[in-house]
């Protein structure tokens, strides 16, 4: 009887440590399994994190890339605009040089002055010129869309119709005696609408008829060869050269 009852006792407590073993090992794999998704949640907390970052990266970048791109097309505008008023400064020192040397008849007529509108119009005050004011942007346009040198055609301008005074300029909007000869000048001259249509026939008739090779009256390509068939003076060029002296002078008076 002791001897059942020792075994029923054993048995029992075999069941029981089973059961607390079993229950502990329940208990460790919950805790364990806390502690797995607490370290997956972390984790998956720090890829989200970082997957946030990398976007706002990839953000910053592509705003950064966007801003280099727009300064590197600002810097290439500043280049090409930079590069544009150094030729400008250099086709008017070049201008500027050859009138006040006294070489303007000798100098090439298909040439680039870069002289402003504004800057005619200041010389036209300095020298009197009153019946020139208002034409410097006519001049500006005729060597943009000819080619011819805009200080040449204002000085014949200024030479053929002294200063815009003459009879037929103010008449006639002929700046430059075009037709006029030595018969009855006034009769004979052409008229014009405006001063400025007179500034582009005289600008494409140079470079159609004189200054291009196989031109009807093409015999160089400077003012003295424009006034052998042009004018009857055979000084015509030289005060035509002195002229663009005088005006280059008033125009950028403190030189170039």
């Amino acid at each position: 009887m002791f001897l059942k009852q020792i075994k029923y006792l054993l048995a029992v407590s075999l069941v029981l440590l089973i059961v607390f073993g079993w229950q502990y090992q329940i208990a460790f794999e919950k805790e364990k399994s806390k502690q797995l998704e607490k370290q997956f949640n972390d984790l998956n907390q720090i890829y989200t994190d970082t997957v946030n970052d990398l976007d706002e990266v990839r953000d910053e970048n592509e705003t950064l890339f966007l801003q280099l791109h727009d300064a590197l097309i600002k810097i290439d505008d500043v280049e090409k605009r930079n590069a544009e008023l150094e030729l400008i400064l250099f086709n008017q020192r070049q201008t500027y040089r050859h009138a006040v040397a006294m070489q303007g008849s000798i100098m090439p007529v298909l040439t680039q002055s870069s002289f402003t509108a504004q800057m005619y119009e200041r010389a036209w005050v300095r020298l009197g010129a009153h019946g020139l004011k208002g034409i410097g942007d006519a001049l500006v346009e005729a060597e943009e869309r000819y080619g011819v040198n805009s200080l040449v055609l204002a000085s014949i301008a200024y030479l053929e119709s002294a200063g815009g005074m003459s009879k037929i300029a103010r008449n006639k909007n002929n700046l430059f005696g075009l037709g006029a000869g030595d018969i009855d000048p006034y009769g004979h001259a052409m008229s014009f609408s405006y001063k400025d249509d007179s500034i582009y026939y005289v600008a494409n008739l140079f470079r159609t008829n004189y200054l291009s090779r196989g031109g009807r009256f093409y015999r160089g390509e400077n003012l003295e060869a424009i006034g052998i068939r042009y004018a009857s003076d055979p000084l015509w060029a030289y005060k035509v050269g002195r002229a663009m002296s005088i005006i280059a002078r008033s125009a950028i008076p403190e030189g170039r």
